[in-house]
């Protein structure tokens, strides 16, 4: 198995990656919801053919509870990487439970599911981190599951598997639990299809996946203040950020979030792909202001059109080598016609990629 080193002595292995892994899932829902989960969505089978069609060597098991005295008895009894609260549960609030569980354990991450946005008017404005960590919002695609999954991994791992093993990032800054449902699953997607690719084919299955554990670690932010944090901790292996434009900052939601959060990265890192979307087409004139690309949250093409970003800026599928004008001088789709084609090209396409970081 390749090793790969990072800074004087310390040698990191493939395997000490991802040391923080989901295992046991404990979820709490009413007999219904459970019934819906399972019977509608096929949840069980479709989490574990998820799992298997995006090249994960294990799937989590998933033990059911419908109360919240319950989920207090099982917790202390059996040890859980994550827990998932449903709303309608029969004892008492998810909220309530959520800062139940906190405060006995504050490191173990509550994640609350609801069904659709119009669940969500039930709860408060803002929900404390001391009872639920995030909310996702069930579509009715087993799919949501793995990427709540490899969000609490990913926030688990990040430090040490960046800093320490060199692995990229991606920084998505959106406060939406529907649109962050929507593209997480997506963008995991998109990432484990690109990286298996990458991994070198003539490599045995096990060493293949011990490679994916390699895979850039995605940031999932939905204020300003965090996001500034996550970029100065990680921007020199960071590949890119997607991001709303009307997010929290400072507490408040503010309309030009996005548009100020870009100038101040692209001050630290001219040239970072930057991706900003909103609901609002007319807010495409703000990114063209910072030399980002435009997404419109209800465009048809929307999932079309973020695939075909992170595969044109995120350092995913053949190297196109170009003029600073954008024309395409080359193109590499291995090591081997990567380096042929360093020394073929001419001497101004090669200063425009080492220039903006590409390679």
């Amino acid at each position: 198995m390749a090793d790969f080193f990072v800074g004087g002595d310390n040698k990191i292995d493939f395997q000490d990656l991802m040391g923080h892994r989901v295992h046991e899932i404990l979820l709490v829902a009413s007999p219904y919801d459970a019934f819906i989960l399972e019977e509608d969505g096929h949840l069980t089978e479709q989490i574990l053919t998820e799992y298997i069609g995006m090249n994960f060597n294990y799937a989590p098991r998933v033990t059911t509870v419908s109360t919240g005295y319950q989920a207090m008895k099982i917790i202390k009894k059996k040890k859980f990487d994550l827990i998932i609260l449903m709303l309608r549960i029969e004892d008492q609030d998810p909220i309530s439970l959520g800062k139940k569980i906190k405060d006995s354990y504050p490191k173990k991450p509550v994640i609350l599911l609801a069904f659709d946005e119009t669940e969500l008017k039930q709860l408060p404005n803002s929900i404390s981190p001391k009872s639920i960590n995030r909310v996702f919002i069930w579509s009715g695609d087993a799919i949501v599951f793995p990427a709540i999954i490899k969000y609490i991994e990913d926030r688990k791992n990040a430090k040490l598997d960046i800093i320490n093993g060199d692995v990229r990032s991606i920084l998505l800054i959106e406060d939406s639990p529907r649109m962050y449902s929507v593209l997480l699953p997506l963008i995991y997607k998109e990432i484990m299809y690109q990286t298996k690719n990458l991994v070198n084919r003539s490599l045995s299955q096990s060493q293949r996946l011990l490679h994916l554990r390699g895979r850039p670690k995605i940031l999932l932010t939905p204020n300003y203040e965090t996001a500034q944090t996550f970029f100065k901790q990680y921007k020199k292996n960071m590949i890119g950020v997607i991001s709303d434009v009307r997010f929290p900052r400072k507490g408040k939601k503010y309309s030009e979030a996005g548009l100020d959060f870009a100038k101040w990265a692209r001050k630290i890192d001219p040239s970072i792909p930057i991706l900003l979307q909103s609901t609002q087409k007319e807010n495409e004139y703000m990114a063209n202001e910072v030399n980002a690309d435009f997404l419109h949250k209800n465009s048809p093409t929307l999932l079309n059109d973020l695939q075909d970003f992170m595969n044109n800026n995120f350092g995913f599928g053949d190297f196109i080598f170009r003029l600073p004008n954008r024309e395409e001088v080359g193109k590499a789709t291995t090591i081997e016609e990567f380096v042929k084609g360093i020394e073929e090209i001419p001497l101004e396409s090669l200063l425009f990629h080492a220039n903006n970081h590409h390679f």
